[in-house]
């Protein structure tokens, strides 16, 4: 009876141990699955926004759609200079009306448009109207809670900035010096110490005695035949006895 306990146990024991390993299983794969929707999600979404921008300090006081993309499109012709008439796909209020003034949030019909907007967002200096890129409420939380670390490290003479929801830091390079130690200047002595070793004065003597030791062309035509007139004299003024001597 004693075995028959034990072997029930067991074997409750290993069934409960199989489905909680089952259970956890499919709890990973649903969680994977979860990750794999929610990035898929995100990025349609990042998809959708890639042509949005962001207008603050649109006045409201349009009475209809075209009221309000004709406001935009007097904005941008007025401010940037450039000629838009069908760069604009879509306009919209965003957020509740009350007393702020509701940002409109623009989406252009081409990424080119977009992009001329964005880059010359310095021709909205001194008017009331400035211009965000357009993320969603995550990433907008993401970027604010960034922002602290950004400014430490910025304040440690890095170069840092925010790319979408990450902080990007490149570390500031050191200067070194470019000045190699063989070309450094040898230190002048001073008279004193020139007077208490004299053997210093005499190297210098015999540094500026040295001669170059390189020969021109000019030297080397003029000094090369008379070797070789002084070797053929001494081949003349020989005695025969000499001579027979050389040609034994």
């Amino acid at each position: 009876m004693h075995d028959m306990k034990e072997d029930i146990k067991n074997t409750i024991n290993n069934n409960i141990n199989e489905k909680f390993k089952n259970l956890e299983m499919k709890n990973e794969h649903l969680e994977n699955k979860i990750k794999e929707h929610s990035l898929q999600i995100n990025n349609i979404e990042r998809f959708m926004r890639r042509k949005n921008l962001i207008f603050f300090g649109v006045e409201e006081g349009e009475k209809s759609y075209n009221d309000l993309e004709n406001a935009i499109l007097h904005i941008i012709n007025k401010c940037f200079g450039f000629n838009f008439e069908n760069g604009l796909e879509s306009v919209r209020r965003i957020g509740k009306k009350g007393e702020i003034i509701r940002p409109v949030v623009v989406t252009f019909s081409t990424m080119g448009f977009k992009l001329k907007i964005q880059q010359n967002q310095k021709c909205l200096k001194g008017t009331p109207y400035y211009v965000k890129q357009d993320f969603p409420k995550e990433v907008l939380k993401k970027r604010k809670e960034l922002q602290p670390q950004l400014k430490v490290e910025r304040e440690a003479g890095n170069t840092a900035f925010i790319k979408y929801d990450k902080l990007i830091v490149l570390p500031r390079k050191n200067k070194t010096s470019t000045q190699n130690p063989t070309n450094k200047r040898s230190i002048s002595e001073s008279p004193e110490t020139t007077l208490k070793n004299p053997s210093n004065i005499l190297q210098n003597k015999k540094q500026s005695v040295k001669k170059s030791k390189t020969t021109t062309m000019k030297e080397y035509i003029r000094h090369k035949p008379k070797f070789i007139l002084n070797s053929e004299r001494t081949t003349h003024d020989s005695t025969p006895s000499e001579a027979n001597e050389h040609t034994k």
